[in-house]
């Protein structure tokens, strides 16, 4: 739904939730209002490269996406700043208005995809600390997505060494249309390094370059961008199950964020009879995909799939087998913003919301 049909309404009240559930958000945008703030974290040869080129910040989306800054209108500070980049006001709007207990800040500053490597990789580190030093250590409702250089597998895991092991970092963050398939053997090290650091992979929707998507192609509109980018999302999970990073890493976690989740049903349907099919093909696969999906993978309710009949959405959740799927998610503050209030049809039982709103992130995330 859009923003302004789930969130302008002054009759929503967060009072109006039902008292016993507590709230995960574990979609939430935050980042640099400027590529200055980043400039005292950086070493001076890469201060002096920034200034010296005048570079400003990583690529754009070529796609104008609906509202500025893909932001809601009531979402840009008094202070100026670009919206998600006023702590503050970041707090009172979104956290204290929503009660929310715990938000998973996931940012979308595409310096992971930078082709030099190692300026990529400064400026991961450099976008972290400022993350870790004015965002997440302010506020224990604050939890961290780290950036990493992703196309360099050796200073991905560098990165995770670092700062993996922080109290309030539990995930990092990738662009789920990167024109590769993050299965893949040459990233494995990265998967291992999460792993080992307790860290979730967070595969959320978008991308940093126009790349070809699932359908073969760069589409010509938003609407179809933002629409077929769910594909990408199965791609990249396929990919994941098949290529065994599950079977490597069994304690390895993944969230597909912001792609939607009505598809997954038929996906593990068609990916387990195939799997019937060709299994010599993948011999490390020794039980049936879907049941990689249901232990090792979950997928936040953002952007939520709005059947004519809500009564479908909770037939959805039984298709897929588990309860435990899905995560509650806002993508706050983006136009196309869900609402605590409006995201989970009332028909779908109370257990169900309680674990879809806090106890699935709990148990998946193992936040104390």
């Amino acid at each position: 739904m859009s923003q302004e049909t789930k969130s302008d309404d002054a009759a929503l009240r967060p009072t109006d939730i039902e008292p016993q559930f507590q709230l995960i958000d574990c979609d939430v945008h935050a980042g640099v209002n400027s590529i200055d703030e980043l400039l005292p974290y950086l070493p001076d040869v890469w201060q002096r490269y920034l200034l010296e080129t005048g570079f400003t910040g990583p690529p754009k989306s070529a796609y104008p996406k609906m509202k500025p800054f893909a932001a809601r209108g009531d979402a840009h500070p008094p202070s100026g700043r670009l919206p998600g980049s006023d702590f503050q006001f970041f707090q009172k709007q979104h956290l204290d208005h929503w009660k929310i207990d715990r938000a998973i800040i996931n940012p979308l500053y595409a310096v992971d995809s930078l082709p030099n490597p190692d300026f990529s990789a400064a400026l991961c580190s450099a976008f972290n600390d400022y993350m870790i030093e004015n965002w997440y250590e302010r506020d224990e409702r604050m939890l961290g997505s780290i950036l990493v250089p992703w196309r360099d597998t050796e200073l991905a895991v560098r990165e995770i060494q670092r700062v993996g092991d922080h109290p309030q970092v539990v995930q990092i963050i990738l662009f789920v249309c990167a024109g590769v398939l993050y299965g893949q053997r040459r990233f494995h090290p990265i998967w291992q390094a999460a792993q080992q650091h307790d860290l979730v992979v967070g595969i959320h929707w978008g991308s940093a370059i126009v790349a070809p998507t699932a359908t073969g192609g760069a589409p010509s509109y938003y609407m179809e961008y933002h629409t077929v980018l769910a594909q990408s999302a199965m791609s990249q999970l396929v990919s994941l199950v098949c290529e065994g990073v599950f079977n490597k890493f069994p304690q390895l976690r993944v969230v597909m964020i912001e792609g939607g989740s009505a598809w997954l049903p038929s996906l593990m349907w068609r990916l387990d009879k195939d799997w019937r099919g060709c299994r010599m093909e993948v011999p490390w696969l020794t039980k049936p995909p879907s049941e990689y999906i249901r232990s090792n993978v979950r997928l936040t309710t953002q952007p939520v799939e709005e059947p004519d009949d809500p009564c479908h959405f909770v037939q959805v959740m039984e298709h897929m087998g588990s309860d435990r799927m899905l995560l509650f998610a806002t993508d706050y503050p983006h136009w196309d913003f869900d609402s605590p209030m409006q995201a989970i049809p009332r028909q779908v039982p109370k257990s169900l919301r309680q674990k879809i709103f806090w106890q699935n992130a709990v148990d998946f995330y193992n936040l104390q």
